[in-house]
């Protein structure tokens, strides 16, 4: 197996019918609705047709690929699509009107509460379920006027599939007096499967560039860090992710030392910690040289060699109480322009900046809006709006992706009545940072070999936390020439490796000037070949790979790249 640790796998193409010729289309559940501007609308109701009801559905949009069945769905207003309404779903999951239940003309099979995250099916009985039962994760979680929703084909309830035929109808309809439905005439409606292939992608755990800077958020689950029986869920994770800098939440009763001595346990090297008296704790190879406790956040300082990184680790107040989000990230957002105006940390001109934890964001879209573009709500509290960036733009959401779905949630829990949702963020000054290898890790659902490869088990983020750990990785401002297509070289490169010395793993990263067959090999010190990393045809541009040294000896090692024209080879220290 190459243990560049490059994982291939399937990513639907979609195809799109449309009379005459097919457009391909790859749908995302990830906020950004640019992706469904080529598809169709399977009903377009425009507005003014909600009678007396207080849902009135303006646009209503489908199409699929071999895994999933998409669904787009634009209202007139504002609402909050997990709770505080009616809209319930109906799917004649067989197109069939003479079997499930009479509605408008169809036999719907499938009924699914929006607002009351709860469904039933009728298939051979009629069975109760929740969102986790067929695969339903809808976009966004905060308040909008358009949404996105994945449901899966393969769906099976009580051991029957649910979707058996290549066709189905469906439709929205609000249960409130005199509620709006889309399409208005459902049975006039159809919709058929579209065919589809899957093509190869290459994707990669690993950082792009060695000399990046891994930044990791992790919600704990109320200090679940720090239990024993799940302690080799956290230990795999770790030792997969490799992070540098961690933002952690919910650690409550354990301190930043405390964290800092399990990570190493995981890790090894040295590890500083920042704690401010909150839960929201950070764990970094790299000094803590400022903090402070903002409001129930934390803000750090960190020196990460030529330049300072200001980090904010966040974790506002959950679920229905959207004043005191709202205030808490007033006051944190406040505290970074303070910082950059001669106030708080008065950080250089140009300082990177990130900002990450469990968000909360669950509520009013108007949080997201203070954290991306310093919109204050509370300005006689906590002063006037900035534009957060030191170019004079809004931070950006870094919006990490499931690695083999076609979604960005970071909640996943099954007995909840809510569904799969992006709660955590990671954003950034992209004027300063250039953003590298991003990807929210959910083992559940990574295919066998890719948990092989990164000795990975299926349950380890299941059990771990109902959150995910988030991942993003960050050029370093004096490495990097903020270029806008591949980092080419003039001939082959060969990096020395990170971390060196190190126990058990480290990074190698390499470069070509253009394809070719490659080897990368390592030797022990007496010339005996230990591991071949990798061995076959690369692309041109920037590769890493991973020596994992569970079962070598402490000592010096060689690590050697090979191409047609050029023979590298540099020194790497193992310690146990």
């Amino acid at each position: 197996m190459n243990c560049s640790k490059l994982f291939l796998f399937l990513v639907p193409v979609l195809f799109l019918l449309n009379l005459e010729n097919i457009l391909g289309q790859h749908i995302s559940i990830d906020e950004d609705y640019s992706d469904w501007e080529a598809i169709p609308s399977y009903s377009n109701e425009g507005p003014g047709d909600a009678g007396t009801g207080d849902i009135d559905f303006i646009d209503f949009k489908i199409t699929n690929d071999d895994r999933f069945i998409y669904l787009y769905l634009e209202v007139g207003s504002e609402i909050l699509l997990q709770q505080n309404h009616n809209i319930t779903l109906l799917i004649d999951t067989d197109d069939d009107p003479a079997t499930g239940q009479a509605y408008s003309g169809i036999g719907y099979e499938l009924s699914y509460n929006m607002g009351q995250r709860k469904g039933e099916v009728n298939l051979s009985s009629q069975t109760s379920i929740n969102s986790y039962d067929i695969g339903l994760v809808s976009a966004p979680t905060v308040t909008s006027t358009r949404f996105e929703i994945k449901i899966n084909r393969d769906a099976e309830i009580n051991g029957v599939a649910l979707f058996s035929s290549e066709s189905i109808s469906l439709l929205f309809r609000s249960q409130s007096s005199g509620g709006d439905i889309v399409p208005d005439s459902p049975s006039a409606h159809s919709y058929t499967f579209i065919e589809n292939t899957y093509e190869a992608e290459s994707y990669s755990m690993d950082k792009h560039d060695s000399d990046d800077l891994r930044f990791m958020s992790y919600n704990v689950l109320q200090d679940n860090l720090f239990e024993p029986n799940v302690k080799q869920n956290y230990d795999r994770i770790f030792k997969a992710i490799q992070p540098d800098i961690i933002g952690f939440q919910e650690i409550y009763n354990h301190s930043g030392q405390e964290a800092a001595e399990l990570i190493r346990e995981f890790l090894d090297g040295e590890w500083f910690h920042g704690d401010v008296d909150n839960d929201n704790l950070i764990v970094s190879r790299y000094p803590i040289i400022n903090e402070t406790a903002v409001m129930g956040n934390a803000a750090y300082l960190l020196d990460i060699g030529q330049s300072q990184v200001f980090v904010i680790v966040a974790h506002p107040p959950c679920c229905t109480n959207d004043e005191g989000r709202q205030e808490e990230i007033d006051a944190f957002m406040a505290f970074l322009r303070d910082s950059k105006s001669g106030g708080g940390f008065d950080l250089e001109d140009q300082t990177p900046i990130v900002i990450m934890g469990d968000m909360n964001l669950v509520g009013l879209n108007r949080q997201v809006k203070t954290l991306l573009e310093g919109d204050i709500e509370d300005e006689a509290t906590y002063g006037a709006d900035f534009i957060p960036d030191w170019d004079g733009t809004p931070l950006e959401d870094a919006k990490p992706s499931n690695p083999g779905l076609p979604t960005t949630f970071t909640w996943y829990s099954e007995n909840s009545a809510f569904s799969a949702g992006r709660l955590d963020y990671i954003v950034y000054s992209n004027s300063v940072f250039e953003l590298g290898n991003h990807f929210s890790l959910h083992t559940k659902t990574f295919p066998q070999d890719m948990l092989d490869l990164f000795s990975l088990e299926r349950d380890d983020t299941f059990n771990a936390s109902d959150h995910l750990p988030l991942v993003a990785d960050f050029r370093r401002p004096q490495t990097t020439s903020f270029h806008t297509g591949p980092d080419i070289p003039n001939q082959a490169e060969l990096n020395q490796n990170f971390p060196n010395p190190f126990n058990p793993s480290t990074e190698i990263s390499y470069a070509l000037s253009n394809p070719e067959f490659v080897s990368l090999e390592v030797f022990d010190i007496s010339g005996r070949k230990v591991a071949t990393l990798v061995n076959g045809i690369k692309t041109e541009g920037r590769h890493a790979a991973r020596w994992n040294a569970n079962s070598a000896a402490s000592g010096i090692y060689l690590y050697r790249l090979k191409t047609s024209e050029q023979l590298l080879t540099r020194q790497m220290v193992l310690i146990k």
